[in-house]
């Protein structure tokens, strides 16, 4: 059986936050690509060939992009986990309510953000062996 590589796709505007998610996802051991989109449209332009593993979204975005790219991620890639860095905790209710796996508020631990989603990846690799 061929070795799965692990696809973590960030979605944010080229910047600081970008930059510093796309370091850390390269320290996530099971992380071996690392994708960058600039919004969430790219999501359906991906279609079903590449399914990420795990998207990062900024809710910084424009309008309602993230909640809706989350309710579409959930609908097309149902084992694709989902993390999203918020500002405040309304966002962080409109990202669970979306469907968010994990909802962070920004500034949270670079450390404790790497263990969270090794952790969400680990959960995800046990459900699809248990299928």
């Amino acid at each position: 059986m061929p070795k799965q590589v692990t696809l973590a796709l960030i979605v944010a505007r080229p910047g600081p936050l970008r930059n510093s998610l796309q370091a850390l996802m390269t320290t996530v051991p099971q992380i071996e690509i690392v994708a960058e989109a600039n919004d969430p449209s790219a999501l359906l332009r991906m279609g079903n060939g590449i399914q990420p593993d795990i998207v990062l979204l900024d809710a910084d975005l424009p309008g309602e992009q993230v909640w809706s790219a989350l309710r579409e991620i959930k609908e097309k890639w149902s084992h694709t986990r989902s993390v999203v860095l918020v500002e405040d905790s309304q966002q962080q209710q409109k990202a669970q309510a979306a469907g968010a796996d994990i909802a962070l508020i920004k500034g949270y631990p670079a450390a404790r953000l790497i263990t969270a989603i090794g952790e969400l990846l680990s959960t995800a690799r046990s459900e699809e062996c248990a299928i």
